[in-house]
């Protein structure tokens, strides 16, 4: 299950239909991303976001989690800082970031990502993707600057890349990092396809276990395909770079084309979204679909 914000969070907390929420639906899934809690206050992206900015947060998150566990599921927290579409900073932009803005951004991902693994969670998934902080570090189209974070492509990967060096010397070598990876804008001038393969490895070589591809600035929705896996063609090309898993997201909503997209090679795990907010038990009747099919 996909990373899905639901908008129930008690000033930024986890509440207890939250968890029944994550509950009902760990039931037979193998992998819950749990929907993107902001890591600083000036990266929160809307007022029922959770939050994983201070240490109050973590006995909640603890409850989460076990209700998870208690399915036999695993959970993965994704980390956010949503500027320049955040509500503190909703008309700024990469471009005028100070030296002292990355490095605050840098420092609240590794002490968020601490309390991911204090609150139990099985790893931690950076959010590069959907029009977002590091999105727009990887976008020629919204990173206009001048200094070691702007320019060539190593320069736009440099602030993920830093993130995930410093999330995971925090977090150890037994803690799952992702990154959700914003791989394609579709916009002309922006992202290329061509620079998947060299951001992908750059990422693994920074430290990650785990790619969870998406869109850029298209955000969540590729602009010209509605087809189950209408990201394959990205997944695609990260996987063939690629030695960690690569999950696919994006309009799969039956289990038989789940098996098809994995047995075709676009990618090693399916996340299954909308159709599983819609039915709880979306999990459960996909794999009695399968066992009927064979």
């Amino acid at each position: 299950m996909p990373p899905m914000a639901r908008e129930m969070s008690d000033d930024g907390r986890v509440s207890t239909d939250l968890i029944e929420y994550y509950r009902k639906r760990a039931k037979d899934t193998g992998l819950v991303i749990v929907e993107h809690a902001y890591v600083s206050l000036e990266g929160k992206s809307s007022k029922k976001q959770l939050s994983m900015a201070d240490d109050s947060v973590i006995d909640g998150f603890k409850e989460l989690t076990d209700a998870i566990h208690n399915e036999k599921c695993f959970a993965i927290a994704q980390l956010n800082h949503a500027r320049p579409q955040s509500i503190a900073y909703d008309k700024s932009n990469v471009n005028n970031m100070t030296k002292e803005d990355i490095k605050k951004v840098k420092d609240d991902f590794k002490n968020a990502s601490i309390r991911t693994k204090k609150a139990g969670f099985d790893g931690v998934e950076i959010h590069a993707a959907h029009e977002y902080l590091l999105n727009h570090f990887y976008s020629p189209l919204t990173n206009k600057r001048a200094d070691e974070y702007g320019g060539n492509l190593e320069n736009r990967l440099r602030l993920a890349n830093e993130i995930i060096q410093d999330v995971r010397k925090s977090v150890g070598e037994d803690y799952i990092v992702a990154i959700r990876f914003g791989a394609y804008d579709y916009w002309e001038g922006g992202s290329k396809l061509d620079e998947i393969p060299i951001a992908v490895k750059s990422f693994i070589d920074s430290g990650v276990d785990l790619i969870d591809i998406s869109g850029g600035l298209c955000r969540f929705q590729n602009p010209y395909s509605k087809e189950p896996g209408y990201f394959k063609e990205l997944s695609k090309i990260a996987k063939e770079a690629s030695s960690v898993p690569v999950i696919l997201t994006g309009g799969v909503k039956k289990a038989k084309d789940a098996e098809k997209l994995l047995k075709e090679g676009y990618c090693d795990l399916i996340g299954i979204g909308r159709a599983m907010i819609m039915d709880a038990e979306w999990s459960k009747k996909a794999l009695k679909s399968l066992e009927n099919m064979q």
